[in-house]
């Protein structure tokens, strides 16, 4: 073998130097894992939990990465396979799957408080939870999905991030509490109004921390030919003030109370122009200062002082050349040097996989916190960092330990106590764990993707871009005058209002039902017709402004054939039977009854070709037929197979496809679904109306219908003994054990003897509700 000469020597080291370090192999690493763990359990006089079966993991594994139960089918796939690594490749299908997505976002929207609505409304709320699920599609490092979340600043719909800080609206020092609560696991919001009484943090400390981001601004939309409207106006309240001078007060005062209530009805068609893009702007006031409140009472500084950014924790937070304060604060918080931020990140997904974390709670870390076993502990930091903060590759070493796929402890484990983890700890399903698993029940291809909802959520986000683009190319003049047009409208329809409003009432004293529905209706259409008219005056003109300038040809006949063009788009072959026009669909314009019928390049996306639309059939059909072969499907029933699939689809959604949170009543919320308030805030506890959920819901039937994963399933065993172990491999992941088939056998001989009696008996077990 040649020899390297001292140069190539040299360079063969330097390449090597930047080639980044590989990854820990995932079987390795988890063998390290048990390995510490065994030397706890010989100090401590204790054994590992059994192994587990296989069938009690299929059920586990996908309960626990995919946050639903597995079908038939994949159950009885996996428990035939012979594979001696079925196991491992078992983890690494579930977490490159949709499902993953679907359930981990449940666990970060919990975390996080992500909401589709509420405070950060519904465009940057949409925009914010597309922003999760799609951090975790791609896999995005964990401490890049922070860094992006803390130092976010732009406009929804090209930064969704900025939901982390609009979700606190108007509260930077509650936000702060939050950051400070989930990523690096402490409780400063105490330290808020005095120092912390049970830890060393003082109130100083806090506001110091709060400093870094107080400057965030999420207060409302503006900018642009808004900003420069309120500057008009700002001049004709000048104006009036320089008349005083010039005509003495009461000619003054008379213009003034002229103005104002013509402003009025301006100012109004205004807010109706901003309400649907309010809260979708994020920025940064470095400008901004924050104070220490006018009732401090501490030697260490004076009331109202100034107060100046300091890390509270830590090395000092260290701005770079052309780095600004809030991606400098980032880059703080979510560094490797950070005392807790991996500690956090690691023992919160260490909980996720056994149950319990090594330190509970889990964002209550102090200076005296010792992790229930700190060598293992500290070997996670370090596997979390060597990954570098790859939660996926971090989730699969933890599946792949022994402990993980051993037993579960049944014995609860008290408040204070120390746990060994011979074993993952005996849970209940989350309220999304539970729906999804209904869903399972019904869909046989629960995990596939449900393009019509991710496209909608898209096109409310695109509407949302349009629009504010639109506006944006207005000049203050030309809103202006727009606004006074529709303002006139609305001054027109306030006195009808007004009669109105009494009509009806009057209506409601004399107990006419139907009058205050007519009335009702009536006054709606005045209201609506009033923002058609912010519409027509604004809107429209603004959208055709903005398709003429991407057209290049702006007030040009060839802008004007564009545009004509664009339009007749809209109309084209590809729509939606029954639709004006493809803006006339979209739920953001729709919602405010803009039908603008102007498509805009590089705002629209262009309705979807006849070639789009069948290769979407035909692939929707492909794994439809595939379901009709497995199943058994008679050829003559097949078209009435897929047409009911169909509706299933679209009607049972995962839980994370559903509003985030779902609305009240909804059976995630009956089960304890989070309200997403405040940080993990779902709960596990049984109650009554859980029970009579179980007994009376009406998901019971469609879990029984026809179509249904689960009977067709049991339809296709050809005999009772057969569909009895449908049943159990299809709800438990195994048949039933002999004493199981005696009780079966004896409910027969009562009275109990339909397959709907035992499913109804085995959804309402303890082994089905929880994870084994």
């Amino acid at each position: 073998m040649k020899t390297l000469t001292p140069c190539l020597a040299i360079l063969a080291f330097a390449v090597a130097g930047t080639l980044p370090a590989a990854k820990p192999d995932p079987l390795k690493a988890a063998a390290e894992i048990d390995a510490i763990l065994v030397t706890d359990w010989q100090k401590n006089k204790l054994k590992g939990n059994e192994p587990v079966s296989d069938e009690m993991f299929v059920r586990r594994i996908h309960l626990d990465i995919v946050g639903r139960i597995p079908t038939y089918r994949e159950t009885e796939e996996y428990l035939n396979s012979k594979d001696p690594a079925k196991r491992q490749k078992l983890i690494d299908r579930l977490l490159a799957g949709e499902g993953y997505v679907q359930h981990f976002y449940n666990f970060w929207a919990d975390v996080l408080r992500a909401q589709s609505n509420g405070q950060a409304g519904a465009i940057t709320g949409t925009a914010y939870t597309n922003f999760v699920k799609d951090s975790l599609r791609t896999n995005k490092p964990y401490d890049q999905f922070v860094r992006e979340m803390v130092s976010a600043q732009g406009r929804s719909w090209e930064n969704g991030a900025i939901g982390y800080y609009m979700r606190d609206r108007g509260m930077p020092l509650d936000n702060m509490a939050n950051t400070v609560r989930i990523f690096l696991g402490t409780r400063v919001e105490c330290a808020q109004c005095h120092n912390h009484p049970f830890d060393k943090w003082s109130q100083k400390q806090f506001y110091e921390m709060a400093a870094f981001t107080y400057g965030v601004e999420t207060n409302d939309y503006n900018g642009g030919a808004l900003t420069g409207v309120r500057d008009l106006l700002r001049d004709r309240e000048k104006a009036i003030r320089e008349m005083e001078k010039a005509h003495g007060k009461d000619v003054a005062n008379k213009a003034r109370e002229e103005y104002r209530k013509e402003s009025r009805f301006v100012n109004e068609a205004l807010t109706r122009l901003r309400d649907p893009v309010r809260y979708t702007d994020a920025s940064f006031n470095d400008r901004r200062e924050l104070r220490l409140p006018h009732d401090y009472q501490y030697t260490d500084a004076k009331p109202k002082s100034t107060v100046a950014p300091a890390a509270m924790m830590g090395k000092a937070v260290e701005k770079k050349e052309g780095q600004g304060q809030l991606d400098a604060y980032a880059a703080w918080m979510t560094s490797r040097d950070n005392p807790r931020f991996t500690n956090v990140v690691a023992n919160r997904l260490w909980k996720k996989a056994f149950g319990m974390g090594l330190i509970e709670p889990v964002d209550e870390l102090m200076d005296s916190t010792v992790a229930m076993n700190p060598e293992l502990m500290k070997h996670l930091e370090g596997l979390m960092v060597s990954l570098d903060y790859d939660m996926k590759a971090y989730l699969r070493t933890l599946f792949n330990t022994r402990a993980y796929q051993s037993a579960v402890t049944r014995e609860e484990i008290p408040a204070g106590m120390p746990y060994h983890f011979t074993g993952p700890v005996l849970r209940r399903m989350s309220a999304e764990q539970m729906w999804d698993s209904f869903v399972a029940l019904i869909n046989p291809t629960p995990d596939m993707p449900n393009l019509p909802v991710r496209e909608q959520a898209d096109q409310r986000i695109a509407a949302a871009k349009k629009y504010s683009a639109s506006l944006d190319t207005l000049t203050p003049e030309e809103m202006l005058k727009g606004a006074e047009a529709a303002g006139l409208k609305f001054k027109e329809q306030s006195t009808k209002l007004t009669e109105l409003q009494k009509q009806i009432a009057q209506a409601r004293e004399d107990g006419d039902k139907e009058k205050v529905k007519a009335l009702g209706r009536e006054s709606g259409e005045l209201q609506r017709a009033a923002r058609q008219s912010v519409n027509a005056n604004i809107v429209v003109p603004a959208m055709r402004k903005l398709a003429s300038n991407v057209s290049g040809k702006t007030g040009t006949p060839e802008a004007s054939a564009t545009l004509a063009a664009v339009d007749g788009a809209a109309a084209g072959p590809a729509m939606a039977e029954g639709a004006t026009s493809m803006m006339a669909m979209n739920p953001m314009e729709a919602s405010m009854g803009i039908d603008t019928k102007v498509m805009i390049p590089g705002y629209d996306k262009a309705p979807k070709t006849d070639e789009q639309i069948r290769e979407e059939r035909e692939a929707q059909q492909k794994v439809l037929l595939d379901e009709a072969a497995y199943f058994g499907i008679p050829e003559k029933k097949v078209r009435d197979y897929a047409k009911s699939r169909v509706g299933q689809m679209r009607q049972w959604l995962r839980s994370a496809e559903i509003e985030s949170p779902a609305p009240r009543g909804h059976y995630l919320r009956e089960f304890g679904q989070s309200d997403r308030e405040t940080i993990e805030n779902a709960n596990y506890d049984a109650s009554v109306p859980q029970a009579l959920a179980m007994m009376n819901s009406p998901l019971l039937p469609q879990i029984m219908d026809q179509y249904s994963q689960l009977m067709l399933t049991i339809n296709k065993a050809p005999y009772p003994d057969d569909k009895v172990d449908a049943a159990y491999m299809t709800l438990l992941s195994r048949k039933p054990t002999p004493q199981e088939r005696e009780v079966w056998s004896k409910a027969q001989d009562k009275g109990l003897n339909t397959m709907e009696d035992l499913i109804y008996a085995l959804i309402n077990t303890q082994q089905f509700i929880f994870i084994q």
